[in-house]
């Protein structure tokens, strides 16, 4: 790529002097962890908005360089919001930002800004806690979007078309979280959390969770079943409330990259993890995250149609809520030492059941409340 280098602030402003977004200002935005985002003040409006939002892709992860991400991803993003914007209901709380512009050369779009101000899901629940009334609007306004966008958009050719080949994308979800489950139960990993002492699972657990991690991971590369988001969790949603707070004004769902075809559970999973791990670790949180999250399940249960009833998507779900728990929770330093075990040990619990017989009854489990 020729031109300014959008990693920094100053060639971010050069790049933008050659388009209708000429800036006031320029603020890096923190969060992402795989390209640079950044809020454009605009010197004058555009289309009625004194502010955007440019996103920046490189060849790699902004904060792994060592780990290829491969820059087709910017496009597939814009199309995919694009396309998504235009199948939602006008009358639906959760969107997606408007795409204004997008150059392949440079690798940016340049979309919404979403509200100077405006909370992820997660920090919202971490930092302003809403009531267990404005929670459990939230949950069910994403368990709706969720459950059409799988639904609807797997009917929408166009856009299946255009996820299809994120081969990228199956690979690097299907590894960051089944490809490190052994790894990071039996110690190779050396995360700190799980050693001094070790943390002690069965040699046939581990040989289980082996087999049974290589077997979905071989379904997620080759599946056609359902269009995915592929990043579902609360850290991609953003909550705008009205200013006393006792209205939800608008959720944008936000960093489209990973969409994809793959398993409709590993949505509904992400999402219930990262809600989970909320309650776990935050106690004081537990009332209204678990309001959020039995919202969430019940709406995507009801909106969903019969693979939820016929088992699948809660099974792999609950697969997926013990996946994420065992590589995720001790990679994002969520809390104390013990508690960090604790919970991974829950996580294998889950695992085992998802990916079993031992649990006969799905609506006994952590996403039980899909069938009510």
């Amino acid at each position: 790529m020729s031109g300014p280098e959008l990693a920094t602030e100053e060639g971010v402003i050069t790049y933008l002097k050659s388009t209708p977004f000429v800036a006031e200002k320029v603020t890096q935005l923190t969060g992402g962890t795989g390209n640079y985002t950044y809020r454009i003040h605009l010197q004058a409006s555009y289309a009625g908005r004194n502010s955007v939002v440019l996103k920046h892709a490189k060849p790699y992860v902004k904060n792994a360089k060592s780990i290829p991400f491969a820059i087709e991803r910017q496009k597939l993003e814009a199309e995919v919001m694009a396309k998504t914007k235009r199948f939602l209901p006008p009358d639906s709380i959760v969107t997606v930002p408007t795409v204004h512009l997008f150059d392949e050369e440079a690798c940016v779009i340049i979309m919404d800004d979403c509200g100077e101000g405006v909370p992820t899901l997660k920090e919202l629940l971490l930092a302003n806690p809403p009531s267990v009334e404005i929670g459990q609007a939230i949950g069910s306004a994403i368990g709706e979007f969720l459950a059409f966008f799988h639904t609807r958009g797997t009917l929408e050719k166009e856009l299946t078309d255009l996820v299809s080949g994120n081969a990228a994308g199956r690979q690097i979800s299907s590894w960051v979280t089944y490809g490190r489950l052994v790894s990071t139960l039996s110690g190779k990993d050396n995360i700190p959390a799980l050693s001094d002492p070790p943390l002690e699972v069965l040699k046939d657990v581990l040989d289980r969770i082996d087999t049974s991690s290589k077997e979905i991971i071989e379904r997620a590369l080759t599946t056609n079943e359902s269009i995915v988001m592929g990043d579902f969790w609360p850290g991609n949603i953003l909550v705008s409330l009205s200013p006393d707070g006792k209205e939800v004004k608008r959720l944008y769902v936000i960093d489209w990259e990973m969409s994809k075809l793959g398993i409709a559970g590993w949505d509904v999973g992400q999402f219930s993890a990262e809600i989970h791990l909320i309650r776990r670790f935050h106690p004081d949180r537990e009332t209204v995250a678990s309001a959020t999250l039995s919202a969430f399940l019940k709406a995507y249960g009801a909106h969903a149609g019969a693979s939820v009833k016929e088992g699948d998507v809660a099974r792999t779900a609950l697969t997926h809520v013990g996946a994420h728990l065992i590589t995720w929770t001790p990679r994002v330093q969520w809390g104390e030492k013990e508690k960090t075990r604790e919970v991974i040990e829950e996580g294998v619990k889950y695992y085992l059941e998802g990916t079993s017989n031992v649990i006969q009854d799905l609506h006994q489990s952590i996403v039980g409340k899909l069938y009510q």
